[in-house]
């Protein structure tokens, strides 16, 4: 019966994968209408199309066809029509290699996108298989202009707003260094008064046990 078990524990834990939340991008094609865009010449030559991205949470294993999957889905999901063919899905390293089946009407629509959700979302490179050729693509090799995902912009300081922020940031840090001693020096005002409080009471309950003592 111990045998059974200790098998069975083996076989259970040589099957089982960790899972964890992970937040992934997954870029479309779509056509840029309206708005403020400084670099419009960049649209320009792309027609007034380009890759946005939007932000996915889902709970996967430790597999990365699990991900590939996932976000050929949501592809799918976004544009059922361009995305209505089936796949073999492989990898070397850190290239996916992708190989169609059936027929792919927006082609450079496909590639764009595909290699730009997986490139972003930590894959080296897309290689395409199809029955007559093979391709393997990266950022680089994108045709259209793409949505980069930033932390955040910095904001340019003349050389004047630069010295006032910098007196700001003095003025500041002074002004909390003089409130903390400030507060430190009446806290240690007070800790001393604590003190000698409880060094009284500490005397007068001494010579009360001592006055026990003696009668």
């Amino acid at each position: 019966m111990k045998g059974f078990l200790t098998i069975l524990t083996l076989v259970i834990s040589l099957s089982a994968s960790a899972t964890h939340w992970l937040t992934y991008y997954v870029y479309y094609e779509t056509e840029y209408i309206q708005g403020p865009w400084t670099r419009t010449d960049i649209l320009e030559r792309s027609k007034y199309k380009y890759l946005a991205s939007e932000a996915f949470e889902d709970l996967f294993g430790s597999e990365d066809a699990d991900l590939v999957n996932k976000i050929l889905s949501r592809l799918k999901e976004k544009k059922p029509n361009t995305y209505n063919w089936t796949y073999e899905l492989t990898f070397q390293d850190d290239t996916v290699i992708l190989t169609p089946k059936g027929q792919i009407k927006e082609l450079e629509t496909v590639k764009n996108e595909i290699t730009a959700t997986l490139t972003f979302n930590n894959f080296k490179a897309v290689t395409f298989r199809f029955a007559d050729n093979q391709e393997t693509l990266t950022i680089e090799d994108l045709t259209i202009p793409y949505f980069d995902l930033v932390s955040g912009q910095q904001q340019k300081i003349e050389p004047a707003e630069e010295q006032e922020t910098i007196k700001d940031i003095v003025d500041t840090q002074k002004h909390d260094y003089i409130q903390t001693n400030k507060t430190l020096d009446k806290e240690g005002d007070w800790l001393t008064i604590w003190l000698i409080i409880s060094g009284i009471l500490n005397i007068g309950l001494i010579g009360m046990l001592l006055m026990k003592k003696k009668n």
